[in-house]
């Protein structure tokens, strides 16, 4: 998918392959280290990516069918903004 993004990128800037490859994971490790730091990005236009908490809990390891602890941790998730989901909806990426 991040080739994707960067042909696209390097064919609206008139940018080097290269230089939109870079763009792109400059963008990526952006929203990483945001979430890291404060657990929230909002991107305009587009969603919010937010970390959450889970709880410890049980669970059941697939191969075996014995029960296993699983530890609490964080998880990312997006919630697409409303001008987002129209977009979406009437398939005009550019609208």
């Amino acid at each position: 998918m991040k080739v994707v993004i960067a042909e696209e990128i390097a064919d609206l800037l008139e940018v080097s392959h290269k230089k939109a490859v870079n763009i792109v994971e400059t963008v990526f490790k952006e929203v990483r280290q945001g979430l890291i730091d404060d657990g929230k990005v909002t991107l305009r236009g587009f969603g919010s990516f937010q970390t959450r908490d889970k709880k410890k809990r049980m669970g059941r390891n697939p191969r075996t069918g014995e029960n296993a602890i699983i530890s609490a941790r964080k998880v990312p998730t997006f919630k697409a903004s409303k001008l987002f989901k129209s977009k979406v909806n009437k398939g005009d990426p550019y609208a």
